[in-house]
């Protein structure tokens, strides 16, 4: 009687929406076995992660992030991860199949332990039905890419994709062929068929959505839904979501792929189906007397990793990095869309970054304009760089803003910028060499200013660095290029230095300091860097762009009247390309008056750092920060007088800090690319001494911006 009311109740249809109800009704005993095997590896998964994440753990806007792991180590641990929770699924999901047909044949439920040592018993079968899934899961996603290849378009390759997928889901009926009726694995899968084959397809249909189409839907409706979560409760609520999808998704399906099974036999003949069923109630455990696990054990079990993995993040017991990061083009482009209007920012635009003039105050940095099109600033109002304004200099008609413009902030937050004006005579024309003071409105030029170049047949042949003096006023260096005798194609480079005693510059002063060997070429921009040290002496670093050679300018006073030239880094031979690498380089100095350098390798773009033993870098130290690099390295030394530098790793890609001393550097990755390294890199210290990094976030086509962003990241807890 009892076998004939099960399948009297089992041939009625809908058998998504009664095996859904049956699991929520049962949901205790039908998580159980998932509880009993999935947390304790999780715990153990997550106790082995741990050394990994020493120096590569980072919790990014409260959220935890990898940054930095060596690869090597995290893809042997990934693949470990992946094997043993896949054996475990294969014990979890028949042991879960069998209380549900306990359950759904209307009797009490199997204990977990009896339903696991049942499941154990076919665990061989279900290990080989794993190893034939996985070729026939890469047959189907190979066929639909090569539907995509051979017609171009999406559409087919979708039809095929999924018309393939439908056809392996008869297979999931194996499962409980395997563990309810004892067949290996080639016969259950066969009896899978058998069951489904020659009828309407909606069995085929019912276990492709209660298995994978509504779970999916149910988890992007999550993802959704926590969209417009921050911080600890979006760590609160992604781990909640995921520890309870991954416990009680099991259970669904596990529930729609049994009713489904037992669905089937029971709209075969009488005679056939009263004989299947009764075999598979005799082959069901016995349930004895009921132990299992209670619904006061499963809550936690549901609820605990979340809590776990929300609190880890939120609280940051192990130290792991912590930084606050911020897309300042996305509110850009919020006005942009609400019809404020957006900036004209491109992606190589990002020359320098300043502190704020003030405590409360982010940031201004340096926008270069390029071609037909003015220099300009932009200002944030905080570190996190939310609120950001961007507006072009407005300059005078012959002044030229275009000409690789370069600056420095001054104290009161305003930027100095340099400037070509055109003048053009009877006969000829020429431009001079002066400077723009710059607010967030306009540029003007400063009163009482002078030019510090009268006058220049080719400004575009002359590369320009700026700086402040700690006590006020400027130093502009240049560097041109000037021919050795007519006609033998031998050059210079003339290294001069121009002192201003105030930020106009009302009387410049200009010494030449330095004469070196040029390999012939036009000047670009970030090979001439400029710095003054706290003892108010300038250093002058300057690239060839042809040779990759580094000469260093260093002064033994503030006037430089007696300057030490040094060669830190030797010319190299590379082969003539139609691309030359990136190349650049960056000089500061320490407390002490060591300078010391970040540049780009001229044959790799590779990220070198140079430590001075001395004050004219005579003797020094090269290290080797990482591979190729889009954007320049930048350094900067903090409070604390440690020289930070800021660099790209583009080969993983992350935006790394640097924490040099004493000729050795330890490395962190403080954030990871979402689309792929840009070309622009900036850093400066804001106003609590932590170090700011914008950079730009770049999906490689210059033709598209629709995937360019410009990032701000900040370092909370930089270890000392």
């Amino acid at each position: 009687m009892e076998i004939v009311d099960a399948r009297a109740r089992l041939r009625r249809p809908f058998v998504i929406g009664r095996a859904y109800l049956d699991a929520a009704r049962h949901l205790v005993p039908l998580v159980a076995p998932a509880t009993v095997v999935f947390l304790p590896l999780a715990l153990i998964a997550a106790l082995a992660l741990l050394p990994l994440l020493s120096g590569s753990a980072v919790v990014r806007n409260d959220e935890l992030e990898i940054y930095g792991a060596e690869p090597r180590h995290l893809l042997v641990w990934s693949a470990a991860v992946l094997v043993v929770f896949t054996v475990a699924q294969a014990v979890v999901f028949p042991a879960t199949v069998v209380i549900a047909a306990g359950l759904q044949a209307g009797g009490p439920p199997v204990p977990a332990r009896r339903a696991l040592r049942a499941a154990l018993r076919r665990l061989p079968s279900m290990l080989l039905l794993v190893v034939l899934a996985v070729p026939v899961f890469a047959l189907v996603v190979a066929a639909g890419y090569g539907a995509l290849l051979v017609t171009g378009s999406l559409v087919p390759a979708v039809f095929v994709f999924v018309g393939l997928a439908l056809f392996t889901m008869p297979a999931l009926l194996a499962v409980p062929a395997i563990v309810l009726e004892g067949r290996s694995a080639l016969v259950a899968v066969g009896r899978g068929y058998d069951l489904v084959i020659g009828h309407s397809p909606s069995s085929t249909l019912t276990l492709a959505c209660g298995v994978y189409v509504i779970p999916g839907v149910v988890s992007q409706a999550l993802d959704v839904a926590m969209a417009g979560l921050h911080g600890p409760a979006l760590m609160y609520a992604s781990g909640l979501a995921g520890g309870v999808l991954a416990l009680a998704g099991t259970a669904f399906q596990a529930s729609v792929v049994t009713r489904q099974f037992l669905h089937r036999l029971a709209l075969r003949p009488d005679p056939v189906s009263a004989e299947e069923f009764d075999r598979i109630l005799a082959g069901l455990p016995e349930v004895g007397p009921r132990r299992g696990v209670r619904f006061p054990l499963v809550l936690p079990a549901l609820v605990l990793p979340g809590l776990v993995y929300g609190g880890v993040a939120t609280a940051n017991p192990f130290g792991w990095l912590e930084t606050s990061e911020t897309d300042v083009t996305a509110a850009w482009r919020d006005s942009f869309e609400a019809g404020i209007g957006a900036p004209q920012l491109r992606r190589g635009d990002l020359r320098a970054l300043y502190p704020g003039p003030g405590p409360g105050t982010g940031m201004v940095a340096l926008v270069y304009g390029g071609f037909q099109k003015p220099s300009a600033m932009f200002a944030c109002a905080d570190r996190t760089c939310r609120r950001a304004r961007l507006r072009y200099a407005e300059a005078g008609p012959d002044q030229d803003l275009g000409v690789d413009a370069v600056g420095a902030a001054l104290p009161d937050g305003r930027l100095v910028l340099t400037s070509w004006t055109w003048h053009r005579g009877e006969w000829d024309s020429w431009e001079s060499l002066g400077l723009l003071i710059c607010d967030q409105e306009r540029c003007i030029p400063p009163r009482d200013g002078s030019p510090l170049i009268p006058r220049h047949d080719f400004a575009r042949g002359m590369s320009l660095a700026l700086t402040t003096r700690p006590g006020g006023g400027l130093v502009v260096a240049t560097a041109d290029q000037v021919e050795i005798g007519r006609g033998r194609r031998r050059y210079d480079d003339v290294i001069s230095l121009v002192s201003c005693a105030d930020s106009g510059c009302s009387r410049p002063v200009t010494r030449e300091v330095a004469r070196v060997p040029s390999g012939g070429f036009a000047p670009e921009p970030q090979t001439l860097s400029v710095v003054v040290g706290a003892d108010d002496r300038p250093v002058v670093a300057r690239m060839d762009s042809r040779t990759g050679e580094v000469h260093m300018v260093s002064c033994e006073d503030s006037t430089c009247a007696r300057p030490h030239v040094s060669r830190p880094v030797a010319p190299q031979t590379i082969e003539p390309t139609e691309h030359s690498p990136r190349h650049a380089v960056a000089v500061a100095v320490r407390p002490d008056g060591r300078p010391v350098l970040a540049y780009q390798d001229i044959r790799d773009s590779a990220v070198k750092y140079v430590d001075c033993r001395t004050r004219d870098c005579a003797q020094h130290v090269t290290v080797t920060l990482s591979g190729e690099s889009y954007a320049p390295p930048v350094p900067v030394i903090d409070r604390a007088g440690r020289v930070l530098v800021a660099y790209q790793d583009a080969d993983r890609p992350y935006v790394m800090l640097a924490t040099c001393a004493d000729g050795h550097c330890s490395r962190t990755a403080v954030t990871g690319m979402r689309n792929g390294p840009g070309d622009c890199l900036a850093m400066t210290l804001d106003r609590a001494g932590r170090p700011v990094i914008v950079w730009t976030d770049d999906n490689g086509s210059y033709f598209s911006d629709s995937k360019w962003s410009l990032m701000a990241t900040t370092p909370l807890n930089l270890a000392p």
